[in-house]
């Protein structure tokens, strides 16, 4: 929560050092042992709940992370704030204080679950008190302790705001095509779409991990790999290769039960693994690489990747980029275009009716519900804008058609909304206090994608 009163003054100089005086980037010890790595102080939190927002860390050799981060002057604090029976604070991933004189090596939140706890004087490169003058410096009237991005748009009205979140829209989709462009030099259009729908089918947590598969695992292996399955089997082979080099097959997996291999799904995908593995000579991913962690089940990396296996099946006759080149180059309308797109891409990845993780989001935990789907309509729209549509123009602009990037970017900048995430959350109430305003003005996922952007250009 957000506080700067007097009372408070102790614990919001601390949140000034976590924001600008801790190492990123470097290995910093905690109290239990393990290691951090901080990329990303977090949002500061401006309501009720954990001090920082979707801060980005990593533990130990692990990927990234995002999580939010409580700050205190003394481990004891949690407690004493009554943290550990608030659910709100079931999101923080990282308990910060200034000292530890209590030698508590880590505190447990509401679910049960232990935080690890990491000590700020440990890290500090000068005195306390240079840092309090400085801080203070910075609290003299005028130089008020701030959201960093809230003074871009100071004094704009409405329509100069919206003017200006089109702009970065439209830079971050150019940027996206660029580094689209830079990675087809290296390699095909198809591997670079299929990179790329791999990372967004990531979910915010796995992105990196789903990205990492993809550049080790090239499409054109796949392809190669099970060319002598029989059609109704290749689904099944696809994801046997695509599980078994992620390395999350049972036999892979350290916490699995012996006994979740007696499934016949199991045994078979471990078998066309066994099989398919040595003809790969890759080196299969750790489960350490994979977050389930406080992740909906429908987004687990297993069922993620069960759902990508039917996309990749039915691109592998004719090339996975093929369908959708072809729909820009046949579209005489950006509505045209994204509503072709669309059921391309719901045809691709309909599930089998007997598909074992349509009732399942891990190995051996069969649920009381089933779903439907493998991959919901809001990651549908995700691959649209974050994937799809900027390999398109990246193809357009490298073939200089000027009359399909045109058609590519009207379809971008009209594609409606997608979910909100927490940055989008976060930065439409600081550029737009009043809720009507941010209904009305943030309509179209090109002013989403502004929000990103802006939020990643400058704080």
């Amino acid at each position: 929560m957000f506080r700067i009163a007097g009372a408070d003054i102790a614990e919001a100089l601390i949140w000034q050092i976590w924001q600008d005086y801790v190492p990123r980037s470097k290995r910093l010890k905690l109290t239990d042992g393990r290691t951090v790595r901080v990329y990303h102080p977090g949002i500061m939190n401006t309501d009720s709940g954990p001090d920082f927002l979707g801060a980005e860390l990593s533990y130990g050799p692990g990927t990234r992370l995002k999580g939010d981060v409580e700050i205190h002057i003394r481990p004891s604090d949690w407690r004493r704030h009554g943290h550990e029976k608030d659910p709100r604070y079931d999101t923080v991933v990282l308990h910060v204080v200034m000292w530890n004189e209590e030698n508590l090596s880590s505190i447990r939140k509401q679910n049960r679950q232990y935080i690890p706890t990491l000590v700020l004087s440990e890290y500090l490169q000068e005195s306390l008190n240079r840092i309090k003058i400085r801080y203070h410096h910075k609290q003299r009237p005028g130089k008020k302790m701030d959201y960093p991005c809230r003074s871009i748009l100071h004094g704009a009205d409405l329509q100069e705001i919206q003017d200006r979140l089109y702009e970065a829209g439209h830079a971050r989709f150019e940027a996206k095509s660029e580094g689209i462009s830079r990675r087809m030099i290296r390699v095909s259009p198809e591997q670079t779409l299929y990179e790329n729908l791999m990372r967004t089918a990531g979910y915010a947590k796995n992105t990196e991990s789903f990205h990492e598969l993809a550049r080790c695992l090239p499409i054109e292996w796949i392809r190669i790999c099970i060319d002598r399955e029989k059609d109704d089997q290749r689904t099944m082979a696809i994801q046997a290769v695509l599980i078994g080099a992620a390395g999350l097959l049972p036999s892979q997996r350290l916490t699995a039960s012996s006994t979740i291999g007696d499934h016949p799904y199991v045994r078979e995908l471990g078998a066309r693994w066994g099989t398919y593995g040595p003809e790969l000579s890759i080196r299969s991913m750790d489960e350490k690489d994979w977050l389930f962690f406080r992740l909906r089940p429908f987004n687990f990396p297993t069922v993620r990747l069960a759902g990508m296996s039917y996309l990749i099946s039915a691109g592998l006759d004719h090339g996975l980029d093929v369908p959708f080149v072809e729909i820009m180059e046949n579209s005489r309308s950006p509505q045209r275009l994204i509503q072709q797109i669309t059921g391309k891409l719901k045809q691709y990845v309909v599930p089998s009716a007997e598909d074992y993780w349509l009732t399942h989001s891990v190995f051996g935990a069969e649920m009381h519900i089933g779903r439907s789907s493998l991959i919901g309509l809001s990651r549908h729209k995700e691959m649209i804008i974050n994937a799809i549509l900027p390999f398109l123009y990246a193809l357009a602009k490298q073939s200089e058609q000027q009359d399909q990037m045109k058609l590519v970017r009207q379809a971008y900048k009209q594609y409606p909304r997608l979910s909100d995430n927490r940055t989008i959350r976060q930065m439409s109430r600081f550029l737009f206090p009043k809720k009507p305003d941010r209904v009305k003005f943030i309509d179209k996922a090109i002013l989403q994608q502004a929000l990103i952007q802006i939020d990643h250009a400058t704080c």
